[in-house]
């Protein structure tokens, strides 16, 4: 039998993001973390080992499975393979911040002042009951990303749990992270383009090398960290899952 596929969002996005990708010859689950989506808010307990925790849960039920995981939802299909190899058959991370969980690395993140600019907007939108029209609306990346991606994100902003964001901004959400003991199944990285503020860029690709020297990296030139909702890449990124799987 045909394994599953398990996705898994990134931070302050919600299972909404791969409702347009169909895989026709596989079950696919989508996930909504904690705090995520149509996920109850669990205040205290968004870090990386909780969502660990969400994901474990659905993979003891779920059985064996692919996992496709961005941002987030990479380090946390990156840990799974790491703690229940007996459950991940493969993995398909999209730009993973394998790296952001470390002190140094979280000071040098390009990504969190952006971080610190949405925890402000979220707060903003959800204390005047903006609808999910006018949050789309004011969104900054509408002349780069799909109408179905732009929609997804209007969802999971007016629902996120704005702590979740404090956990981002203050570093703690990755500390537990651990890029270097083994993953032993099959893995792919599709990794955005340092000029746009790459949450795994080519320094970590180096790094992931000497430890893990079979992960294969696709660096795709002029991607974002999004680059499954990027109206430019979106057809590149279905075409390398569908070959990976």
């Amino acid at each position: 039998m045909t394994e599953p596929v398990l996705f898994l969002h990134g931070v302050s996005g919600s299972a909404a993001t791969y409702q347009w990708l169909e895989l026709e010859d596989r079950r696919t689950v989508r996930v909504d973390f904690r705090g995520h989506g149509d996920a109850p808010r669990r205040p205290g307990t968004y870090r990386l080992p909780d969502y660990v925790d969400d994901a474990l849960a659905v993979l003891e039920e779920l059985g064996r499975a692919a996992v496709v995981g961005h941002s987030l939802g990479g380090v946390t299909a990156w840990t799974l393979a790491q703690q229940r190899p007996d459950l991940v058959t493969r993995l398909f991370l999209e730009d993973p911040p394998l790296y952001m969980g470390d002190p140094v690395e979280h000071e040098r993140n390009p990504g969190i002042p952006a971080f610190r600019d949405q925890q402000a907007a979220v707060r903003a939108w959800q204390a005047r009951g903006a609808t999910e029209a006018e949050i789309e609306a004011e969104l900054d990346c509408r002349d780069l990303q799909t109408p179905e991606a732009l929609a997804a994100r209007a969802h999971a902003l007016r629902r996120l749990d704005p702590e979740v964001l404090d956990r981002v901004v203050d570093g703690s959400l990755l500390a537990a992270a651990d890029p270097t003991s083994p993953v032993e199944v099959p893995v792919l990285i599709l990794a955005a383009d340092d000029a746009f503020d790459a949450a795994f860029p080519t320094r970590h690709e180096a790094q992931l090398a000497r430890t893990h020297p079979d992960v294969r990296v696709v660096r795709f030139a002029g991607a974002p960290h999004t680059i499954h909702d990027t109206t430019a890449f979106r057809d590149a990124y279905a075409a390398q899952l569908r070959a990976w799987l």
